[in-house]
Parts: structure tokens; C-alpha cells; sequence
């Protein structure tokens, strides 16, 4: 029985990208750039078909049979049988075993990867080399074992790393993991279940701007890649989640490193990373629709198809999602339109895939926090209202977001034979939108206005012009637009070679960013008509800073990992990068510079008794990143008297020790890490924020992580009861996040906790999740700031209380209607008020509060 659907002949490959060329009508102008690329990626996919055509036809190809069983050795019927390519990890080909276990499937010669699922039972993977002229290909009996726990079914491949063998410290997420959790939330916050991760919402409702923490680093020091490709901006390295929201939908699997991982991401993987995967092509063809709703006016609509393998070689796929909330807090709603589109071509030596995401988004800003006391009570806000956990600054003035980031991708595997295999992947993103709020807070001089607006009475530096409009000229209303508008493209290659007990691979990357940033007054009330005729709106266009920005990096890395022995594994890593900054077309100032920065950043480590039920292992790696180009130069606040500053930040510097060990079976796992992250130099906020609400940095002398993980599963049995299965699992961390003479690092608790309960009967799932995030020092201090041990006496500003938050998920597959899945959704079921995350600005410390109870039910057919 071939799993493997056709279509007539006549349907060519070029109707295949219609709906590519679709999405990409969406690129309406200024889109031309993403139009084009998608075009001319689509001819060389053409191109390389015809090319190869004929090459991976299965029919007539080499047959593979065997036959899927328990321990006990009772035959499976309907497990799945899946050929995944050695080189990239992608399906090639797919086949359901028959009612006596049996199966067969007919393949192209090459090296594959055979994973057998069975739903409730561990994933079975074995090797297999399917050589040119052989006949049959018996696999023999293949024994799935025993009921195992879900997870650990991430795709070995590139930049991702095989935590049985690799001396890397690892957490693997899969998508059976991914959709146990609570719908319709920002991606930091399934991540946030994991060791040492937190994260907070400026929305409260983790819907929109929601930001990651990792074992004391905030996210600009975390690589973020998606099928190999870095997404934490070139030149401000944060990562905006709200930029690919939905992603979950079309992705197989995630792996999150803790540790820095310079070697093998590049910089900006100071203190870990997280490896996305999201080719969403299987070689059957497959529908989802997915509905739901829920607290806040939160709603959900999407639907994707898969189109399986056509023609024995080309696997489609195309996914629309529309979302919309109102938001927790007041005025931070947000609506997205979410588009993924692609294909695979598969081929004896060749895979190549091209897709796209992206979709246009509007959204209300949050990016202020509320008093400390509006948490618990309401208080007056001093000019006649009142202020509660839902208040949001930038509701009075309808701060809003609109922008539009769409990812193009070409990914090419050559596997010119079983030894050697080459790895090509061509991207380009596109960021074009704008940021309006309230403006009444910069002074005239910044925003350009004439004395007839505001006259100087003096002093330039101190005088009327340099203090707040709404000081001034409480009588004027104005709405200011920042502008962004990027590019940037990539080309990273890299080359592998397989040898017995060893391999080896080289890998290289090219990227070149550029950005064009400005500002104006975009409306405004209260001004003289004559003036506001000049200044305001896109008809006078007059800029209150416009400059330009570059960002190009070239790197060259290698990888080995060799086994020693039987009991010993060695890797090494080391990487070279080159890394420059350009500002020019400053308009104002004539501001035009270039900051280069060269880096190498080597790691060694050693696995004991890789692959085995009881292993450990020891790395060391030192790694140095470069500051963000607003360290070097704010030209947003260049009107208020910033000028370039190249020295004042520089790299940062760690070396970091990472020690572990795990103990795996079938229905249980247990890992431990310990880690010590000396830094020098380390980029630290300095108290100040920007007119977005982001920290301003600075470098600390010294400072250290340093603390221990613990990670755990296993699966309960029936627990008395007949038919039910059960899953617990969790974690812990115990860390310290310190300057040299124990003054802590704000920002960050020192401890964290997860615990989470799968229990399955008859069609039914609960899951129950606990998280708890221990106290975090809020204001920054500088080394000395005070005695720690002091307590609550040194502090200037109240720091967070600890917390721990509920959520529960209750899931229902009736039998009478396969394929169809109930579900609810219950955040915060303590109903507690939580304050998540704070810091400290111009006018005080500010916090950012989760959302109070809060459900989402759904309805998904697959």
C-alpha cells in the first residue's frame, strides 16, 4: 500500500507556484523587491526540475518492505513509515502499515533516515542506504517498544544539534509538544516552559509585543534562526515575535541551547539559542481548518493544505491565518492577516525548496508600564483620572503599529554522494512600516517647530523650546511617525563531509542590511494653519531626522565531531566573523561613519558514552559580540543632542563552562547542567530608555551567570485507572546573575520552576501547567550599588515579587467525528495579578502586568 497520491500528468509545475505568485500580489508597492525574488526563485526551481527530471521518480525504483510491531510483537496497522532525506531531513516518502504490520514503498536510491510512528508509542528511527541496481530492500521487523513520552523528535540537521551525541546543553520541543499548549499565544510563551526562560507582554494577553529571557540575557543576545536563517534584526539584534505570529502552524519542531553559542550561530548567540523549523511538507496530502475564540475579543481563523507527493518528486503547501484581539490592556489590540506558502522538489541528489511567509499587521502599542500600586488598586494619575492594572499611556494618544516583514527562502541540498553533502540557502526579508504616538512629550527643537510655535526665551540649552510640548503648549495635539524601512539579504552555503566515526563540515555567511529611518509630525491640532501646512503630514513631508543605516557580515566557520571511542566524542567548533556598521545620508547633522568588528569564537567539548542511556559531557566555548549600532549612534535622538559615540559600548566578552549529564529510557528522562558564564565587559542597561521604551546599555567590568538546570519527564501508566495514560514533567533552575562583588543584574530571577500534567483517556486530553518565576531586582545598579544581603533596605525601587501562574487545556476528540478536535483554554486559572517584568525610566519604575483569568475555546478539524 503506497502512500503516495498522483496527479495527471499534464498538470505542470508551474501552476504548482500560482498561489506563490498569489502571495506575492499581496507585495503590492513598495513590494516590488519581494515579487521579483519570488520570481526569479521560482524559475530556478523550474529550472532545476527540468534539469533533473526523471531522476526521483519512485515508480520503478528500488522497493523497501517490512513490517511494524509492539514489544509483545502484536502487529501495528496504520503506523506511519517516513523516508527522510540524511542530508536535509525533509519526507521524500510516506507509507501506512497494512492491518499484519506489512509495509512497502518504492524509493529512489540515497541515504535515508526511516522514522516508524504509532500513536501513544516512542519514535522508532533507523539508517538505511538504499544503493543503484539492488532489487528489494528488506528491512526486517521493525519494534516501535513500548508507550513512550512524545517530544525528542527534532530533526537533526545543520545549525541543530544531537543532544545524545553533541556536549551541547539541549531542550527539544516537537509539535506533538507545541500543541498542548494554550492556543492562541505569542511563541515566547510555550518557549517560557523551558529552563531558565521567562518572558512578559507589554499587551498582557501575549498577544503582540511579547519578549524572551534566557538565563540572564534578554533576547537581542539570543539567536533566533528559522530553518537555518538568523531573524534577530542586524543592527538592534532583538527579535520582534510579532513579526512571524502563527509560525507555530507550519512548524515540525524547536530546539532551544542554552549557553552561548557564538561558534555556531554567530554573535548574537551570547547566551543561547532557539532553532526554529518550520518546513511543513509530508509526502501525504493533508487539510486543517482551525476556529476559535475567546476573552478580550480574541479570534482565530486559519486553514492550510498540504498537497502530498506529486509526480513522485513535488510536495506544495499554503497556509492563511487571520487574527485579532482587543487586547488586555487598554488599547493594545492588534489585527494580522498570516500567509505561508512553499514547495519541495525532491530529487536523487537534489532537494530544493522556495517558500514564503509573512502577512501585514495593524496593532495598538503598549510600550509603557503602569505604577507598582496600580496593580492591586486603583490610583489617580494626577490630572483628574485614574490609573489600574489595565491602564495603558498610549491608549489616550491610539498609538498604533502597521508593518509588513515578508521572508523569502530558497533552501538547495546537493548530496553529491553518501559522504559528502552540500547545503545552499538564499533569503530575503523585507521590513516596511511605521510607529504613531502621542508627540507631546519632545520639545520643540526636536520636533522642528517654528518660534512663532513655541518662542525661545534665552537660554538655547535650558530655555521654553528644549522642554516638553505639553508643558509649552498644552494646547496642541500632535501624532508623530518613526518610519522604518529595510531589506536585507543572505546567502549562507556550507559543505559536509562523513567519514567513518567523524564528520566534518564547513560553512560560510554573507548578509548585507540597510535601513532608512525617519520621523515627522503626521497629524497635529492646535497649530497655526499656515505652519501646519509646512510641517504636518505626508503632503509637506518634513522630517524631524531621516539617516540611513548598514549592517554587513561575512563569517566562516568549521565544525568536527569525531568519535574517540566507544565511550568518548570530541567536537569543535570556531567561527570567524567580520561585522560593520555604516551611517550615512544623516540629513540634519552630516553624522557619516564606519565601525568594523572582527571576531573569532572558538568552542571544544567531549561527550561520554555518547548515545547511551547514562551520558555526560564538558564544553567550553568563548564568545564576543559586538553592541547594537544604538549604542554607537541614536539618530532618532539626534535632534535632543545625541551624537555618535564609538567607544562608549564595546564588545562583550565570555567565556563559558558548561557541564551535564542525562539518563534516558523509553518512559523516562532526567538531565542536569551546570553552567558558569564568566563575562568581561558584559553590555548591561544603564537606567535609561528610549522614546520606544527600550533599555539604553552599557558594559559592565565583570560579571557572572552561573547556576544549575534540571530537566525531567516520565510517563505515570494508567495510575489505577483503565485506559488512562499519563505524563509528568518539569524543571528547575537555581542561578545567580551578578556583577563581580555580588551586586545583582537586574532583570532577572534567580530561580524558576515548571511543572506541567498530560493525563489521556478515550479521545480526552488534560493538561494542567504550573510556572513559577522567582523575585527580580528591577532597577540596574552598578557594581557596589549595595550590600545584596542587605535586603529591601538597599533597594531604591521596589522589585518584583515572585510568582507562579496557572493554565490548563482541555481537549476532546470524539471518535464519531474523526479528525475533529474540541478544546479550552484557561490562563491564569488562579486569577492572580501578576506583574511580570519592570525597569526604570525618565519619569520611574514602570511594570508590566499579565492578564487575569482569561479562556479560549477552539475547534480544529485536521
Amino acid at each position: 500500500m503506497q502512500f503516495i497520491p498522483r496527479i495527471p500528468n499534464n498538470i505542470r509545475l508551474e501552476r504548482l507556484f500560482a498561489a506563490c505568485y498569489a502571495g506575492a500580489g499581496l507585495f503590492s508597492p513598495p513590494w516590488t523587491l519581494s515579487r521579483i525574488v519570488l520570481s526569479v526563485l521560482t524559475v530556478c526551481l523550474i529550472s532545476v526540475d527540468a534539469a533533473h527530471a526523471g531522476q526521483a521518480a519512485p515508480v520503478g525504483g528500488i522497493r523497501v518492505v517490512g513490517a511494524v510491531f509492539d514489544a509483545e510483537g502484536q502487529s501495528l496497522a496504520g503506523a506511519t513509515v517516513a523516508f527522510r532525506s540524511r542530508a536535509t531531513g525533509l519526507v521524500r516518502y510516506g507509507v501506512v502499515s497494512q492491518p499484519d504490520g506489512h509495509f512497502e514503498v518504492f524509493v529512489a536510491p540515497g541515504v535515508y533516515v526511516v522514522e516508524v510512528r504509532f500513536v501513544g508509542f516512542g519514535t522508532l528511527r533507523r539508517n538505511l542506504e538504499v544503493a543503484t541496481g539492488e532489487g528489494v530492500v528488506r528491512m526486517g521487523p521493525l519494534a516501535v517498544g513500548q508507550r513512550a513520552l512524545p517530544g525528542d523528535d527534532v530533526i537533526v540537521t545543520g545549525e541543530r544539534a544531537d543532544d545524545a551525541l553533541a556536549p551541547v546543553t539541549v531542550t527539544n520541543i516537537s509539535a506533538t509538544d507545541l500543541a498542548r499548549q494554550p492556543d492562541m499565544k505569542d511563541l515566547p510563551v510555550h518557549l517560557a516552559r523551558q529552563p531558565s526562560i521567562t518572558y512578559w507582554s507589554e499587551n498582557g494577553n501575549a498577544i503582540g509585543y511579547s519578549t524572551l529571557r534566557m538565563r540572564g540575557f534578554d533576547q537581542r543576545r539570543i539567536a533566533v534562526v528559522i530553518n537555518g536563517i538568523p531573524q534577530n534584526d542586524p543592527e538592534d539584534f532583538n527579535v520582534f515575535w510579532i513579526n512571524f505570529f502563527d509560525i507555530q502552524g507550519a512548524t515540525q519542531d524547536i530546539q532551544i541551547q542554552r549557553g552561548t553559542t557564538g561558534s555556531r550561530f554567530g554573535s548574537a548567540g551570547i547566551g543561547g539559542a532557539v532553532s526554529i523549523r518550520a518546513m511543513p511538507y509530508r509526502p501525504d496530502f493533508s487539510t486543517s481548518v482551525h476556529v476559535g475564540a475567546g476573552s478580550f475579543g480574541t479570534q482565530r481563523y486559519s486553514a492550510s493544505v498540504n498537497s502530498g507527493l506529486i509526480a513522485g518528486k513535488i510536495v506544495a503547501y499554503g497556509r492563511v491565518s487571520r487574527l485579532t484581539s482587543d487586547g488586555y490592556r487598554d488599547g493594545s489590540w492588534t489585527e494580522f492577516w498570516r500567509w505561508f506558502v512553499g514547495a519541495t522538489r525532491y530529487g536523487a541528489h537534489h532537494t530544493l525548496t522556495l517558500q514564503a511567509y509573512g502577512g501585514p499587521q495593524k496593532d495598538g502599542l503598549a510600550f509603557s508600564g503602569i505604577p507598582i500600586e496600580a496593580n492591586t488598586e486603583t490610583i489617580p494619575d494626577g490630572f483628574g483620572g485614574t490609573i489600574d492594572r489595565k491602564f495603558n499611556f498610549s491608549a489616550a494618544t491610539r498609538d498604533t503599529e502597521r508593518f509588513h516583514q515578508p521572508h523569502v527562502e530558497l533552501h538547495h541540498t546537493w548530496t553529491p554522494g553518501d559522504d559528502w553533502e552540500v547545503t545552499q540557502r538564499l533569503f530575503g526579508v523585507l521590513g516596511i512600516g511605521h510607529f504613531d504616538f502621542g508627540g507631546t512629550f519632545r520639545s520643540a527643537n526636536y520636533l522642528r517647530l517654528p518660534e512663532s510655535v513655541v518662542p525661545g526665551d534665552g537660554d538655547p540649552a535650558t530655555g521654553a523650546r528644549n522642554l516638553p510640548l505639553f508643558i509649552t503648549r498644552p494646547d496642541i495635539q500632535l501624532t508623530f511617525r518613526a518610519a522604518l524601512d529595510q531589506w536585507q539579504l543572505g546567502y549562507m552555503p556550507s559543505i559536509t563531509r562523513r567519514g567513518p566515526g567523524r564528520t566534518t563540515t564547513l560553512s560560510g555567511e554573507a548578509r548585507l542590511h540597510r535601513s532608512l529611518r525617519w520621523g515627522r509630525i503626521q497629524d497635529a491640532i492646535g497649530l497655526p494653519a499656515d505652519v501646519a501646512a509646512d510641517i504636518v503630514g505626508s503632503r509637506a513631508d518634513q522630517r524631524v531626522y531621516s539617516f540611513r543605516g548598514e549592517k554587513a557580515i561575512v563569517s566562516g566557520g568549521v565544525s568536527h565531531r569525531e568519535r574517540l571511542s566507544a565511550d568518548w566524542a570530541l567536537q569543535a567548533d570556531a567561527q570567524a566573523t567580520w561585522r560593520q556598521y555604516r551611517v550615512y545620508d544623516e540629513d540634519f547633522f552630516g553624522t557619516d561613519f564606519t565601525k568594523r568588528y572582527v571576531f573569532v569564537n572558538p568552542s571544544v567539548g567531549v561527550t561520554y558514552r555518547p548515545e547511551q542511556p547514562l551520558r555526560g559531557f564538558l564544553s567550553l566555548a568563548v564568545t564576543q559580540r559586538e553592541p547594537r549600532l544604538k549604542s554607537l549612534y541614536d539618530g532618532e535622538e539626534a535632534g535632543a543632542g545625541f551624537v555618535p559615540q564609538l567607544g562608549r559600548v564595546t564588545p562583550e566578552t565570555v567565556f563559558d563552562v558548561e557541564l551535564g549529564g542525562a539518563w534516558m529510557a523509553n518512559r523516562h528522562r532526567l538531565t542536569t547542567t551546570f553552567f558558569f558564564m564568566d563575562f568581561h565587559d558584559e553590555i548591561v542597561p544603564t537606567g535609561e530608555l528610549d522614546q520606544f521604551g527600550v533599555a539604553r546599555t552599557t558594559n559592565a567590568d565583570r560579571s557572572r551567570h552561573k547556576g544549575v538546570e534540571l530537566e525531567g519527564e516520565a510517563l505515570l501508566g494508567a495510575l489505577g485507572i483503565p485506559g488512562v495514560q499519563s505524563e509528568i514533567g518539569g524543571n528547575l533552575t537555581l542561578a545567580r546573575h551578578e556583577f563581580d562583588d555580588g551586586t545583582p543584574i537586574a532583570g532577572f530571577p534567580n530561580t524558576t520552576a515548571n511543572l506541567h500534567l498530560t493525563t489521556e483517556r478515550g479521545g480526552i486530553r488534560f493538561t494542567s501547567q504550573f510556572s513559577y518565576v522567582g523575585e527580580q531586582e528591577v532597577e540596574p545598579r552598578s557594581p557596589g550599588g549595595g550590600d545584596p544581603a542587605a535586603g529591601a533596605s538597599t533597594r531604591r525601587v521596589p522589585a518584583l515579587d515572585s510568582y507562579t501562574v496557572v493554565n490548563a487545556t482541555l481537549a476532546w476528540s470524539p471518535r464519531v467525528v474523526p479528525g475533529v478536535q474540541l478544546s479550552v483554554d484557561v490562563n491564569n486559572v488562579l486569577n492572580r495579578r501578576i506583574l511580570a517584568f519592570g525597569n526604570v525610566g525618565a519619569v520611574g519604575p514602570q511594570y508590566f502586568p499579565l492578564a487575569t483569568r482569561h479562556a479560549f475555546f477552539s475547534i480544529r478539524y485536521n
